[in-house]
């Protein structure tokens, strides 16, 4: 597993001792009752905790995060990730009870989501430069030397940007020293979109608040910071150390880890009447918040960095997952990797455009805004409960047949 790529065995241990004991309720079930219906709802609601508590949730083990090519993928567009995870399970139980009848029910329900498109109601392009600049080496410290990270996106931007487009797109921590108290990267960032003449959506690390912030900043053509929004949903052990002294006795890493803050500026990015809401990274895994975020836009800037886990399978699941969310919330994403994979995916969950990893690259295209939203953006907060009360149908159908 990606995540044990440098903590080591024991943080890992702990980690998969921690997702086991969330599934002993099952244990205790067992012992109730033998008839699998009982086991759809209890697995749903343990994924859903999971993904609350602790730390904010843990929730890319979700069921549904695995399903960016099942041909059942649109129905996440219903009912979002909730109801993708019920569907599996019950496809799951019809082929563990298989007959006939349940064969041709089985195939029913993976097929049947095909007829679920979205259809663009049209609020505008906007043509893009995702730019993937690499970073001078990976791991633990990709951006150990100070400007490295910013002056490889600065150098590809300039080598292989081919056109004007209306806006440039960095990744997370694109910018590796705080633009706002380094005169000479403001500067470079001035010079840039100035020859350029197009604005400039960057990932930064600053401490303009005075705490340590994740943001995505928008430079206008002249250099001018437009808009900015701060991280919300940060990463546990990753940008925040939760129970501090002790994660100091499992892991050496702990004390190399600065604790980031939330900020309070959370503004979407405006080009040419098209808005952008900036999704980073981890945020990709909080439902509520990549849900408010394509209520509030009309297309989605998933800005990451791979780095730290170069070649994992983590970049991938990135991706996946970041496919689902495209479905989920019928918006067209851009997404872009310090390091790969960077891809363009459109409202149906379909890869157009993609890098290869750990390569200097750009992704140059159009990307378009709607205004429909899908069933699930429509429900919101709704949509997971009555996932659940969904999951319950088969055993209520169960015992109305039952003689």
């Amino acid at each position: 597993m990606w995540a044990g790529k440098y903590v080591g065995f024991l943080p890992l241990a702990f980690l998969a001792l921690l997702h086991g004991l969330y599934y002993l309720p099952l244990a205790f079930l067992r012992k109730f009752t033998s008839h699998v219906l009982f086991f759809i709802p209890a697995i749903l609601a343990i994924e859903e905790l999971r993904s609350r508590f602790p730390f904010a949730g843990f929730s890319w083990m979700r069921i549904a995060f695995s399903q960016a090519d099942a041909p059942y993928l649109s129905i996440v567009s219903l009912g979002g990730t909730t109801l993708l995870s019920a569907w599996v399970l019950f496809i799951a139980l019809l082929l563990v009870k298989l007959n006939f009848r349940r064969a041709l029910f089985a195939i029913l329900l993976t097929i049947s989501p095909l007829l679920i498109s979205h259809n663009a109601a049209a609020t505008g392009k906007i043509s893009y430069a995702a730019v993937q600049g690499n970073t001078p080496s990976v791991g633990l410290g990709f951006n150990d030397r100070a400007k490295a990270v910013f002056n490889l996106h600065v150098d590809t931007t300039n080598d292989l940007v081919t056109t004007t487009p209306d806006v440039i797109i960095w990744p997370e921590n694109a910018i590796d020293v705080d633009p706002f108290r380094d005169a000479e990267v403001s500067g470079s960032i001035r010079s840039l979109t100035t020859e350029i003449n197009a604005p400039l959506i960057a990932g930064a690390v600053t401490r303009v608040s005075g705490d340590l912030e994740n943001v995505s900043v928008m430079y206008g053509e002249s250099g001018e910071v437009v808009s900015l929004y701060s991280k919300q949903y940060l990463t546990p052990f990753g940008e925040y150390i939760p129970l501090r002294s002790i994660a100091r006795l499992v892991s050496p890493f702990v004390d190399d880890v600065s604790d980031f803050s939330a900020g309070e500026r959370t503004d979407n990015h405006v080009i040419r009447a098209v808005t952008l809401a900036p999704v980073i990274c981890f945020e990709l895994l909080s439902d509520s918040l990549v849900r408010k975020a394509a209520q509030n836009s009309d297309a989605l800037v998933v800005q990451t960095n791979s780095a730290t886990f170069a070649g994992t399978a983590e970049s991938a699941q990135q991706l996946n997952i970041t496919r689902i969310r495209a479905m989920e919330n019928a918006r067209e994403i851009v997404s872009v990797s310090t390091i790969g994979i960077s891809a363009h995916i459109d409202m149906n969950g379909r890869v157009t455009q993609r890098t290869d990893e750990d390569v200097r690259a750009v992704l140059q295209g159009e990307i378009q805004g709607v205004s429909n939203r899908s069933v699930a953006s429509r429900l919101g907060a709704m949509a997971t409960p009555l996932a659940l009360l969904l999951s319950f149908f088969p055993l209520v159908l169960h015992r109305i047949r039952r003689p």
